[in-house]
């Protein structure tokens, strides 16, 4: 237990730190990479724990962006609506998939976000029109990533509903909040509803996470800048490539 307590403080202030850096508060698939690397859990499990790791954080991040979401409270029921469908269908196929399965697809999104972190530049400071015609697909296929993986998706929603949308990157980042919130408690209700109830081991193990991640980060926030991000960006993503293709080794051997 100890030892488990140690290594779950490790990973929590390594996932705070880097999420922290990178401005990252909602997508903490980082930490499904430790749970399953570093603490040795099996991945199924993993993504249960970081499930309510991120259904919190979302949380956390909804009601800091509350007065950027009241201002697009018109689409809240067409993102609520698709991230809860999303969410419990991202969650049904991730029990029914298989541990190679699920490896694979992690390792897969670790290696897009790598490229991502590098190869997409940060969201403009502009908004225009926004045009809602996409807010419903965006908010359903995060959804169900959420769901299957306990992946956020925020370094892709936030980027589309700026780029695409139109919004600007505060409210896109408070849009995408609302559908991660929404998918992943979705995705735990359905979880619960099939009768695979959340153990008390693995809830404790959670808020411990999520308490040390979010001081972690928290901290971080006091002396962020943009050359912190651009520093810890450079490093994080040929480290979650070389992850990725690990991941996608195993998942095939």
């Amino acid at each position: 237990m100890f030892l488990l307590l140690i290594q779950g403080l490790i990973a929590g202030v390594i996932v705070g730190f880097v999420t922290g850096s990178i401005k990252s508060w909602v997508d903490r698939f980082f930490l499904v990479i430790l749970l399953v690397s570093m603490m040795g859990l099996p991945i199924g499990r993993a993504i249960t724990i970081n499930l309510i790791v991120v259904g919190l954080a979302a949380v956390m991040m909804v009601l800091r962006q509350s007065d950027a979401l009241l201002s697009v409270r018109h689409h809240w029921a067409m993102i609520v609506v698709s991230a809860v469908v999303g969410g419990v269908i991202g969650r049904l196929l991730g029990m029914a998939a298989s541990a190679s399965a699920l490896l694979g697809v992690l390792g897969i999104y670790a290696i897009l976000v790598g490229a991502r972190l590098v190869l997409i530049k940060p969201v403009p400071e502009r908004e225009s029109k926004a045009h809602p015609a996409w807010l419903a697909p965006v908010a359903f296929a995060g959804g169900i990533l959420a769901g299957f993986l306990s992946a956020g998706g925020k370094p892709f929603k936030v980027p589309v509903y700026n780029w695409a949308l139109g919004h600007h990157p505060m409210r896109a980042y408070a849009l995408a909040a609302l559908g991660v919130s929404t998918a992943a408690w979705a995705a735990i209700g359905a979880q619960i509803a099939v009768g695979q109830s959340l153990s008390p081991a693995d809830l404790l193990l959670a808020m411990y996470e999520f308490v040390i991640i979010t001081l972690t980060a928290l901290g971080v926030a006091k002396f962020w800048s943009p050359k912190l991000n651009k520093i810890v960006a450079l490093i994080v993503a040929p480290i979650l490539v070389l992850v990725g293709i690990r991941f996608l080794w195993i998942a095939w051997a």
